[in-house]
């Protein structure tokens, strides 16, 4: 039987050989004690699983807990962020595409600040190199630019800067995240200072202003809470928005609409009204954004009253580019849910800090993955590079990962790979290994092997990791599409696998870069800037442009001309840089490639915005671009850098309609032993970003640390605007009528693990008190009895006569139950009993104690995705379960033993109160209830103050082979009620009536 081991002081069953005291009652209750740091494969070397690995290393006595291993295909870390240096070119930095971070990016700023000063504290940099502070690393950018496209005007290309005021907040300071109404405020205050620079151009015919101000000033007047919005309140801001809109759909006139600024206003208020109504109408701001994700973007919009026009417009279509938002690599289909987007969009405007953007001022893998790598390196996790991993395999019973087959792709000729070169005194990723340290390493250059391409299946050694032997936990950090390959054995195993990997999809993305030999100034686009601008007063040798929203096959550009000072060019050398990136079309961009397809495009489409470029013929001049050897004509454009992304990690990870529900937390792989870290995961943004990367490396790491530190922005709400109620609780069958002859009742909703063990007659009856023993049952084997341990989140729980508003706030509950008892001396009647309730709410202990006689008591509860954890004031363990949750909910009617569970979970309860007991009826509501499987762990702390042997419990997931008739672990979703306090007569009778006896 394989357990489940806890991260504080057990270690899992493995290969090795290891002495373990041993406890327990049957095969599966095992106590076994931690004799040695717990070994953590980390497969792959992008930003979530690198990320992971610094937390852990973070952690206080790291070392004596973990023992970590980087496991990476090719040479270098970074995944799709991953960039290199071509040695035999300047040293130029060569990119996957363009990466710039964003000001909301605060996670990953928090963390890349502590490695750039524990670089400096470790003695591995100094603070005046080059990229020796963060504030070096990273530089602001409070403005960008979109390309609107004209056909109708003489100029088809209009670009359009949009500003950001800068602020003196610092990213990676953490905060409390606005909720989404309070940024529905700042959207409405941003659409107001917008209309206020053009107020005299936007009257109607009549005179009449946009109404914009009447619902500015209403939503400044709502509480910030949402909940606490009244029905007029709501109703009057959906009045006011459809007068706006009204407004909008008679206006504006020809020339409104032809004059740039005031067009672009008109977008923004247009798309700004469908939004707010949006969200009004669809509850986000009490539900948070993800009850909108199952609609695609443009369609919520359109829905709500956006026009056709502006939801085409750039200023939306620039929001699509951004995040590659095209599945197929097809342009002109949009694909991205409108939770997500719109998430996306309200932090990029409104919770920056500092600045909107910042660019990084050398390659992404010299500023993010080299220091992270030296620091961690320096910390002692051992970096396997050239270890690609090809397949998960499970244990016989599916609950752990067992073996990792990997493919060792090249061999070392001494010790361990150094991976970094220094370009003028800045360590850095080479753009291909270094050859000389591979055995056979000419040989292999000549034959051109790409040890980071996943087109086919990597060559080299096979070899297999194992469980308890190379490693204990695993965190797959592999992109997501990678994982088709990797986890055939979890999807055959695992329902909630296969739907992932089937609806959270990837597209492939190409880039360009161009080294020119003239400044970005010189190209014709500041004219045409200032022509379609008013009022910029910047220098243009400042605006380091960022651009999006222009034409196919390369819609994105940005002036990366500050990253010549990185590179290592013979005098004279470029003047500029130019970086361009866009979806690609799966198929291999359509047969055609993108060297190809540059070369036109840059005769067609790029001299419209840089004219200066143009030759007399009107084609983009060659002699623009830089050779170092003095080449001419074509030779020069050969030399600058393409690729395409197609394959595995290297593809980018979309966001499209509906797909939200099939993410998997980073903590809820439904495998006991494997955490998941990417921007795949469900992870608060999810969206393909460095921030939901870092969230999802910092939620991998706390499954295993423990860590009570927060995340920022996991979440949509804060915990006192959660939703009243997950989904999975909404169900026509809850039971929500009163009881015939109680006119009052308890009622709530819970989200519960159950698990069921058998435990000897003796412990059991030590748990009860005077009055109750234990009778008949024929659900565990001779000799032991049932517990129930029940472990849950409380939601709405209130009397049957008051309003959810004024019940009890949400809470959690742990509890210990006994079955099939009766009196002593009384008739055969079988109750349950509750030897211990612990909860995270006084109000709540107080009550169930006042009312019922249940022996509550207060504690300290955190439950994740995957566990809970209960501890009393003084921070000593009382018990905790560990659940890995494998296939998505059902019925719990449609499950196995679900007789057996009915006759455990719905006898009448009794509570001594004083000399007599008190009855109580528990409806959980288990014909309605949504349930699924888990394979569940309980360790049994030395504090749980009711006579429980310290132990370790391991329950197999419902529906597995089990021993005896006890039912398998699950995880259930229900309404539930509980009688009146006063009603306990009736209930012993009805009880009595029931079971055919007689009080």
């Amino acid at each position: 039987m394989n357990l489940r081991l806890f991260p504080d002081n057990l270690r899992r069953v493995g290969r090795a050989a290891s002495a373990f005291a041993v406890h327990g009652y049957n095969p599966g209750c095992q106590l076994m004690q931690e004799i040695s740091p717990r070994k953590i494969a980390i497969i792959g070397g992008g930003v979530g699983a690198i990320t992971a690995a610094y937390a852990l290393t973070s952690a206080p006595d790291w070392q004596d807990r973990f023992d970590i291993a980087v496991y990476q295909l090719g040479w270098r870390l970074g995944g799709k962020g991953a960039s290199g240096r071509n040695r035999s070119r300047g040293d130029r930095i060569e990119e996957h595409g363009l990466h710039i971070w964003a000001g909301f990016y605060d996670n990953a700023f928090r963390y890349m600040r502590d490695c750039y000063e524990q670089l400096v504290a470790m003695d591995l940099r100094k603070s005046d190199d080059p990229l020796g502070t963060w504030q070096n690393a990273f530089k602001p950018l409070n403005h960008f630019f979109l390309s609107e496209h004209v056909p109708t005007a003489s100029e088809a290309w209009r670009p359009w800067r949009i500003d950001f005021f800068g602020n003196d907040a610092i990213p990676g300071d953490g905060g409390v995240l606005p909720s989404p109404f309070a940024m529905c405020q700042m959207l409405l205050e941003f659409l107001h200072d917008s209309l206020e620079r053009v107020s005299g151009k936007t009257t109607s015919a009549a005179g009449n202003p946009p109404p914009l101000h009447a619902v500015v000033s209403h939503a400044r007047s709502m509480p910030r809470n949402a909940h606490r919005h009244s029905l007029f309140q709501h109703n009057r801001l959906l009045e006011l928005l459809a007068a706006l809109r009204d407004w909008l759909d008679t206006n504006p006139g020809d020339d409104w609409i032809e004059d740039d600024e005031t067009r672009r206003v008109y977008y923004m208020l247009d798309l700004g009204a469908a939004f707010i109504k949006g969200m009004t109408e669809d509850g986000v701001f009490t539900r948070g954004f993800d009850c909108i994700d199952d609609c695609e973007c443009s369609d919520w919009l359109l829905r709500h009253g956006a026009s056709r026009q502006a939801v085409n417009s750039v200023v939306f279509r620039g929001c699509y580019d951004y995040v590659f938002g095209y599945p197929g690599g097809m342009t002109d289909h949009r694909g991205v849910g409108a939770g997500t987007a719109m998430r996306g969009l309200m932090r990029l405007a409104f919770t920056y800090k500092g600045a909107l953007f910042y660019k990084m001022q050398a390659g992404m893998g010299d500023t993010v993955f080299a220091p992270y790598y030296q620091v961690l390196r320096a910390r002692g996790v051992k970096f396997r590079f050239f270890h690609a991993a090809t397949h998960l395999g499970l244990s016989a019973d599916q609950d752990h990962i067992e073996t990792i087959e990997m493919v060792r792709q090249a061999d070392l000729r001494t010790g361990d790979y150094e991976p970094l070169y220094s370009v003028k005194h800045l360590p850095c990723w080479p753009s291909e290994p270094d050859w000389d340290q591979l055995e056979n390493g000419a040989e292999l250059k000549a034959q051109g092997v790409d040890f980071e391409c996943e087109a086919s299946p990597p060559t080299g050694h096979r070899l297999t990791l194992h469980r308890g032997e190379d490693f204990d936990e695993v965190i797959l950090g592999a992109s997501l599409g990678s994982l088709p390959y990797m986890t055939k054995e979890l999807c055959a195993a695992s329902n909630r696998w296969q739907r992932m990997l089937d609806n959270v999809h990837t597209v492939a993305t190409h880039a360009a870069q161009f080294w020119m030999t003239e400044p970005a100034t010189e190209t014709g686009w500041p004219a045409l800037v200032t022509a379609h601008n008013a009022n910029i007063t910047q220098d243009p040798a400042q605006w380091q442009t960022l651009m999006t929203g222009f034409a196919e096959p390369l819609d994105t550009w940005a002036d990366m001309s500050d990253l010549l000072m990185r590179e290592n060019w013979p005098q004279p050398g470029p003047k500029s840089i130019a970086y361009f990136c866009s979806p690609a079309h799966d198929a291999a961009d359509g047969g055609k490639d993108i060297k190809a397809q540059t070369r036109a495009w840059c005769d067609t489409h790029l001299t419209q915005i840089w004219p200066d470029t143009a030759d007399a013929a009107g084609k983009f001049s060659l002699d623009t671009l830089y050779a170092e050897d003095g080449a001419q004509g074509e030779a020069r454009f050969d030399q600058q850098y393409f690729r395409t992304n197609l394959y595995g990690s290297e593809r980018y990870v979309l966001s499209t309609p509906g797909s939200v529900k099939y993410r998997m937390a980073p903590d809820n792989s439904g495998f006991d032993n494997l955490m998941l870290a990417g921007d795949w995961t469900l992870c608060g943004i999810n969206a393909g970003c460095v921030e939901a990367a870092t969230i999802s490396g910092l939620a991998a790491a706390r499954a295993l640390t423990g860590s009570k530190e927060p995340i920022y922005g996991e979440g949509d709400l804060a915990a006192s605007d959660q939703p009243d109620t997950p989904a999975l609780l909404s169900s026509q069958f809850a039971q929500t009528a009163p009881w015939p002859i109680t006119p009052a009742y308890l009622l709530g909703a819970m989200d519960g693990i159950f698990c069921f063990q058998a435990l000897p007659d003796d412990e059991v009856r030590a748990l009860l008190p005077a009055g109750l023993e234990l009778g008949p049952q024929s659900i565990t084997p001779d000799g032991t009895h049932p517990v129930t341990f029940l472990f849950n989140r409380q939601v709405g729980v209130r009397p049957s006569f008051m309003p959810k508003l004024l019940g009890f706030p949400s809470y959690h509950e742990s509890i210990v139950a006994v079955s099939h008892l009766r009196r002593s001396g009384g008739d055969e009647t079988l109750f349950s009993h509750l030897p211990a309730l612990y909860l995270d709410d006084r109000l709540a202990t107080l009550a169930g104690r006042a009312f019922y006689g249940m022996a509550k008591r207060p504690a300290n509860v955190t439950m994740l995705n995957d566990r809970y954890t209960v501890r009393d004031d003084h921070n000593r363990l009382i018990w905790k379960a560990e659940y890995a949750q494998r296939d998505a909910p059902t019925r719990l009617a449609d499950l196995a033993d679900f007789n057996v569970i009915r006759d455990l979970l719905e006898q009448p309860l009794l509570m001594k109160r004083g000399p007599e007991f008190q009855a109580a009826a528990f409806d959980f509501g288990l014909s309605a209830a949504f349930a699924t499987p888990v394979s569940a762990s309980v360790q049994i702390g030395p504090a749980n103050g009711v006579g429980l042997a310290t132990a370790s419990y391991h329950s197999p997931a419902l529906g597995q082979d089990n021993t005896g008739r006890l039912p398998g672990a699950f995880r259930c979703w229900t309404n539930w009620t509980l009688s009146n306090p006063l009603d306990s007569t009736r209930v012993k009778r009805v009880a009595a009536l029931q079971q055919g006896a007689r009080l």
